[in-house]
């Protein structure tokens, strides 16, 4: 637990550097144009690459910037590309998947058990659990109706998803060794 608290320490103070500043803020750009490109398959069901972004956010400045991220980068998502009304749960969401992979991937060596860890966490709390219990408030349908095609989609997703993040993280620990340190 001890080790929970020091992560969310350092990671407020990541906010104190300009740099990382406009490396989150940039990141958020990146994941607001991917989210252009979701792919929906039914009104409950969709296929986005955007956590990519969020991922990348939580590894490189902790827990407290991930979940800052994304709340603000879902009020953004909806400012610029509305579809549906607003709901503050899905912001809740959106932090929370922050905190989660903040808090199992900062300032941690990037493996695929890690990575897989992470977001098999995320998906069965977040996308799973908290984004299902929304869709049924919003969409008037029984949590239970829901639950099965959701938990379905994205357990097959699994190991693409950890697959991508592990590329992905791999990819941007590369290039921060040889561009900032």
């Amino acid at each position: 637990m001890r080790n929970f608290y020091t992560s969310i320490s350092n990671s407020s103070k990541e906010l104190k550097n300009v740099r990382n500043l406009v490396t989150a803020s940039l990141l958020i750009t990146i994941k607001l144009i991917l989210d252009l490109f979701t792919i929906q398959i039914t009104p409950f069901l969709h296929l986005s690459f955007e956590f990519l972004a969020s991922v990348t956010i939580s590894m490189l400045f902790g827990p407290v910037v991930g979940a800052m991220c994304g709340g603000l980068s879902d009020v953004l998502n909806y400012l610029i590309n509305p579809k549906g009304a607003f709901f503050v749960g899905f912001t809740l969401s959106a932090m929370m998947s922050g905190l989660i992979y903040g808090s199992i991937l900062y300032k941690k060596k990037i493996t695929l058990t890690r990575c897989a860890f992470a977001n098999i966490i995320s998906v069965i709390f977040v996308d799973i659990v908290m984004n299902t219990f929304w869709l049924s408030i919003l969409g008037g349908k029984a949590f239970y109706v829901l639950l099965p095609i959701r938990a379905f989609k994205n357990l097959i997703m699994i190991p693409i998803n950890v697959m991508m993040i592990y590329f992905v993280l791999n990819l941007v620990n590369k290039i921060k060794k040889e561009n900032f340190s």
